[in-house]
C-alpha cells in the first residue's frame, strides 16, 4: 500500500484515477440495467429468425413434394399398372420396372420415407418402402383407413395430410403426407398417389441449424394438434391446443406442464401450419444473472487494472529516462545511426525529439569535418604528388617517350579532375573509384617501373553498387608506403570487389612485410577513434581514419573498414558498404 500511494502522490492522478473508479461502477450498473432488456430482444430477434427459416423451409419442402407428385402422375407406366388386362403380361411387368426406375430417381435421391399408389378398381395398394431397400409390395384389402377417407372426401385434388399410417397395424413413423387424385388420369374412379415424408428425414434437417439454445421445436396443425417434437414424444404436448396457438403473440410467455417458457409463433403460408419455439423461461434468466456477473467482475479488474496503470505511469516515466540516457551513452562511442525511439507526448516526449535534432545537426556537422579535412588532406599531398608525376614525366621526356608522356599527362588529368568533384558529389560507382585508383597506380608504377604490378578481381555486376569517394585511394597510399619498405622482391598489389548476400566487399592486399598483431591492435583502435597514431594518416593519402569514419555515417555502425595481417605475410585492408545503387 506504501507503494501504492507512493504511485499516486500526484494530485491530479489521483483525481482522474478516483473519477475513473466511480465511472466504471456507474457504467457497470448501467449495464446490468440494460442487459435483461437486451438478452430478450436479442433471443427474440434469434427465434424469430430461425421459425423464419424453419417455416419457409415446410413450405419449400411441401412445394417440392407436390411437384413430385405432378411429375409421377404423368408417367406413362401408371395407366399400365392399373389395367386389369396387363396384370400378368410382359408389358405390365416392363410398366412396373419402368416406374420404379423413376421413382428411384425422384424419390430415393431425395430421401422421402414411401411412395403409395392407390388403385380403387383393382382393390391394390401398390407401395415402395425405400429404407427396406423393397421393390413393390401388394397388399389388399387395406382401403378402410383414416388417410383413405379423408383424400377421397376432399374436394381438392392435392390434399395435406398429418402424421397418419397408410396401412393398419404398421409403425406410424410419418410426419406428413401429400397425396395427389389421379381421377381421370388412370381407368379407376378414385385412384390416387400418397407421398410421404419421414420424421427422422425432418429432424435430421432441423438439427442442421443451431437448436441448442431451445428446449423443443413443435410442429402443430392449425387446430393445435403437435404432429411433430424435436427433442420429445407428440404424446408429451397433449394438452397443447388451439387455445394455446391463438393467445400467444409472435414471441410470449407460456406455461406448459409444469414449467415456464417463452414461445416463438410462426405460420406457415404453405400449410396453415405453426411452428413453435420454446426455451426455457429459468435458462434465459440464468444467462441474464450470469451476465450480471461478468459485468461486475469486468468492472472490478478494470479498476484494479486503472490503480496499477497509474502506478505504473510513473515507472514508465522513469524507464524512458534511463532508455534515454542509454542512448546518449552510444553516442560517445561515435554511434550517430542510434536513434531515441521513445515517442510520447509529453515532456519526455519533446527531450526525446530534441535529442534526435540534436544527433541529426552531429551528424550533418561530422559529414562537413570529414569533407573539410578531405580537402585540407588533399592540399597537402597534391605538391608532393603533382612533383614526383613531373620528375616521372620529365624521365620519360628525356627518353623521347612520347607515347608515355601523353599516357601519363592524360592520368593526371583524370586525376586532378576526379579530385576536383568531390564537392559536388561524394557517392560514385565502384567501377568509376576503381577507375580512379588505376589513373593513380598507373602513374605510380612509372616510377617503380616493373617493380610494382597489380591485379583486378572485379566481379560482374559490382561496379554499378556506389560507394564512397576516394575509399581505394587511401589504402593503395597506405600500402605503398609501408608494406613495401626493406623489400627486395617485387611489389604486388591485388585489388578485388564482390558481393554478398547483404554487402558489397572492396579489398586491397598487399605481399609486403606485414604487420605484428600489437600494432595491428592500436591501428584498429585509432581507425575506430579510439587512439591517435599518425600510422593511420599517413603524408600523401586522406587516412584509413577518414575512410572508415565516412563508411559509418553513410552505411551506419556495421560497416567500415576491417585488417587482416601478421608479420611476414602480406596486409589486407577489408572495406564492407551496405548495397546501394
Amino acid at each position: 500500500m506504501r507503494l501504492l500511494f507512493f504511485g499516486l502522490r500526484n494530485k491530479f492522478i489521483l483525481f482522474n484515477t478516483i473519477v475513473g473508479i466511480v465511472f466504471i461502477t456507474a457504467l457497470s450498473a448501467l449495464l446490468s440495467h440494460f442487459m435483461e432488456k437486451y438478452t430478450k430482444e436479442n433471443i427474440n430477434q434469434y427465434v424469430t429468425s430461425l421459425n423464419a427459416q424453419i417455416s419457409n423451409s415446410i413450405d419449400r419442402y411441401v412445394d417440392d413434394m407436390q411437384k413430385v407428385l405432378m411429375i409421377l402422375s404423368e408417367d406413362a407406366n401408371l395407366p399400365v399398372i392399373a389395367d386389369k388386362k396387363f396384370v400378368g403380361t410382359y408389358e405390365g411387368y416392363a410398366a412396373y420396372n419402368h416406374f420404379y426406375d423413376n421413382i428411384r430417381s425422384l424419390i430415393f435421391f431425395k430421401g422421402y420415407k414411401s411412395l403409395s399408389v392407390i388403385l380403387f378398381d383393382r382393390q391394390e395398394i401398390l407401395t415402395t418402402d425405400l429404407n427396406d431397400g423393397q421393390d413393390f409390395k401388394y397388399i389388399r384389402n387395406a382401403l378402410n383407413t383414416n388417410m383413405y377417407r379423408e383424400i377421397t372426401d376432399s374436394e381438392q385434388s392435392m390434399v395435406l395430410l398429418p402424421g397418419f399410417s397408410l396401412l393398419p397395424g404398421k409403425d406410424n413413423n410419418t410426419l406428413f403426407s401429400q397425396a395427389i387424385k389421379l381421377w381421370g388420369n388412370l381407368p379407376g374412379e378414385k385412384d390416387f398417389m400418397v407421398l410421404s415424408a419421414d420424421k427422422n428425414l425432418f429432424s435430421q434437417f432441423l438439427n442442421g441449424v443451431n437448436n441448442q439454445a431451445f428446449d423443443d421445436i413443435l410442429i402443430t396443425t392449425e387446430d393445435g394438434k403437435v404432429i411433430f417434437s424435436l427433442k420429445s414424444d407428440v404424446s408429451a404436448y397433449a394438452e397443447f391446443s388451439d387455445k394455446d396457438i391463438s393467445r400467444l403473440a409472435e414471441f410470449d410467455t407460456l406455461r406448459l406442464n409444469g414449467a415456464s417458457y417463452y414461445a416463438n409463433v410462426k405460420n406457415s403460408a404453405t400449410t396453415g401450419w405453426y411452428v413453435v419455439s420454446l426455451i426455457n423461461q429459468n435458462k434465459v434468466d440464468k444467462q441474464i444473472n450470469d451476465s450480471k456477473i461478468i459485468i461486475i467482475l469486468t468492472g472490478i479488474i478494470v479498476m484494479a487494472i486503472l490503480i496499477v496503470a497509474v502506478h505504473l505511469f510513473v515507472t514508465r516515466s522513469t524507464r524512458d529516462l534511463k532508455r534515454l540516457s542509454k542512448t546518449m551513452k552510444n553516442i560517445e562511442k561515435s554511434n550517430y545511426q542510434i536513434r531515441s525511439d521513445i515517442n510520447r507526448n509529453d515532456e519526455i516526449g519533446d527531450l526525446s525529439r530534441s535529442f534526435n535534432l540534436m544527433i541529426k545537426n552531429v551528424l550533418e556537422n561530422q559529414v562537413l569535418r570529414n569533407e573539410a579535412e578531405i580537402k585540407s588532406l588533399q592540399d597537402q599531398i597534391n605538391p608532393h604528388f603533382l612533383y614526383n608525376t613531373l620528375d616521372a614525366i620529365s624521365s620519360l621526356a628525356i627518353k623521347q617517350d612520347y607515347v608515355r608522356i601523353n599516357a601519363m599527362v592524360e592520368k593526371l588529368a583524370d586525376f586532378y579532375r576526379y579530385n576536383m568533384n568531390i564537392a559536388s558529389n561524394n557517392v560514385v560507382e565502384i567501377g568509376t573509384e576503381i577507375q580512379h585508383v588505376k589513373n593513380y597506380l598507373e602513374i605510380i608504377q612509372v616510377r617503380y617501373s616493373s617493380r610494382l604490378s597489380v591485379i583486378y578481381e572485379i566481379d560482374e555486376g559490382v561496379s554499378e553498387y556506389r560507394t564512397i569517394r576516394f575509399t581505394l585511394q587511401p589504402v593503395v597510399e597506405n600500402a605503398i608506403k609501408h608494406a613495401f619498405n626493406e623489400m627486395s622482391m617485387a611489389y604486388v598489389i591485388r585489388i578485388r570487389a564482390y558481393e554478398t548476400e547483404n554487402a558489397i566487399v572492396l579489398e586491397v592486399s598487399d605481399n609486403g612485410i606485414g604487420i605484428e598483431q600489437p600494432m595491428l591492435r592500436k591501428i584498429m583502435q585509432d581507425i575506430e577513434g579510439e587512439a591517435a597514431l599518425p600510422y593511420s594518416e599517413p603524408r600523401g593519402g586522406v587516412g584509413l581514419k577518414n575512410v572508415n569514419m565516412r563508411y559509418k555515417l553513410l552505411f551506419g555502425a556495421d560497416y567500415g573498414i576491417s585488417i587482416e595481417s601478421a608479420k611476414g605475410s602480406g596486409t589486407t585492408v577489408v572495406i564492407t558498404g551496405r548495397k546501394m545503387k
